[in-house]
């Protein structure tokens, strides 16, 4: 793998990173909002579900870019699906794994999610269903930012190895 491919990547990652710290501020910052049954209303439901679309769009947007330096095999039908089950696995000799099954099924429930968003027009969001995906949210967050460090450090040192190899 190029080099530069890999410090490229390292630099999106970074740059997703820090979409996903604003996601979140922005999540911290309205999170009484969406707790207390008394006050929420349906502008606290769309925030939150637009928090939780945006959190998936950004960590599946950095994922494909992973998969387009590394392997690029995605079925057109079903290829959000299939890119999440292949970020879970490691490739020997090509890379490890970007997210743990944890994530992987944290990720997964936040793209069914998008997916039903994307198709569902009406404002009465069923806040049973939004109170599980804030706890999805919320589990997944920290870890997937832990995964993406991981991985860039796994990416920086792929970069080092590939600079020594061709000394």
């Amino acid at each position: 793998m190029p080099r530069n491919e890999l410090l490229v990547l390292v630099g999106e990652i970074t740059e997703s990173k820090a979409v996903l710290d604003a996601i979140h501020r922005l999540y911290s910052s309205y999170k009484s909002a969406f707790v207390d049954e008394q006050q929420r209303d349906v502008r606290d439901a769309v925030l939150l579900a637009d928090i939780l679309c945006n959190t998936y769009t950004c960590v599946e947007t950095i994922l494909f870019r992973i998969s387009r330096v590394f392997e690029n095999h995605l079925d057109t039908q079903q290829w959000h699906k299939e890119l999440l089950q292949k970020m879970r696995i490691e490739v020997p000799g090509i890379r490890k794994a970007v997210l743990s099954q944890t994530s992987y099924a944290l990720l997964d429930e936040l793209r069914r999610f998008r997916h039903f968003k994307r198709y569902y027009y009406d404002f009465e969001y069923d806040w049973a269903r939004l109170d599980y995906l804030k706890s999805v949210y919320e589990r997944l967050f920290p870890l997937i930012e832990r995964e993406l460090d991981d991985y860039a450090a796994f990416l920086l040192h792929c970069a080092h190895d590939d600079e020594e190899g061709s000394r």
